[in-house]
This record gives structure tokens, sequence and C-alpha cells, in this order.
């Protein structure tokens, strides 16, 4: 995606109605919605000394529960466990998130630094608004 698209359209605001598909999509997929919480919590608690996220962050501090394989001798199997998620599923999620024009970024050779964008805070909110509704008819 092109830097210059995403820069002309930074400050255009999603309608209601594709906030709720955007935020359908990512709830869907527990590893992007981790991947986009780790971003805006990032981005929240630096405030103005953000300098971005990069897809090594991510993969040095977003843990998912994935299939990890188990050698016993002469037998292997996969067991789910929580663990770090891979560098390379980490940048095909931030790919999918900056498509989707929720994150913009700023390339720094030899790094891309990721950041949210106004519509990704759109759709970080719904999100948080679901699961405060549904912990209220858990807890009701």
């Amino acid at each position: 995606m092109s830097l210059d698209i995403i820069q002309e359209y930074k400050n255009v605001l999603f309608p209601k109605d594709i906030v709720s598909m955007f935020a359908d999509i990512v709830e869907q997929d527990k590893v992007m919605l981790n991947v986009f919480s780790y971003i805006t919590q990032k981005s929240q608690g630096e405030g103005k000394d953000f300098n971005g996220v990069t897809v090594n962050d991510i993969s040095k501090e977003v843990k998912i529960e994935r299939p990890v394989k188990i050698v016993k001798g002469k037998q292997v199997h996969f067991e789910n466990q929580v663990t770090y998620i891979h560098r390379q599923a980490a940048g095909r999620i931030v790919d999918k998130l900056l498509t989707m024009s929720l994150l913009s970024c700023k390339p720094l050779t030899p790094y891309k630094y990721y950041f949210i964008t106004k519509r990704g805070i759109q759709i970080m909110h719904e999100i948080i608004e679901r699961q405060g509704k549904l912990g209220d008819e858990k807890n009701g």
C-alpha cells in the first residue's frame, strides 16, 4: 500500500457500519486481535513519546496459542502452547492491518515503524465497547 495514499486519507474516519465490520474481522482472528491490541497499548501507553512498533517488537512481546512440534524419540506430534508469535506471522498480520488502513507506517532503514491510525482507534474503541458489554452480560 502506498504511503502517499495513507497520508492523503489519514484524517478520514469510518462510518459506523464499516467500524462494526472491521471490528468483526479483527475480533474473529485472535492472533490479529492480540497484535492490534499490543500496538494500540504501546501507542496509548507511551503517548507523545511513541516512536512506533517494529515487527521484531511484536515477535518479542506478543504471545499466542499455536501448535508446537514435540519430539519424543521417533514420535512427533503437535501440542497447542502459548508462545511468542513467529516474525513472519507478525509481518503478515501487520500487512493486513496496514491494508485495512488501521495502521500507518514510517520506513526508517532498515526498519518500518508502525502506528495506529484514527480509523484504527475507532475499531479498537468498538472492540473495547463490545467486550465491556459482554462482561456486563456475564456479570448480570
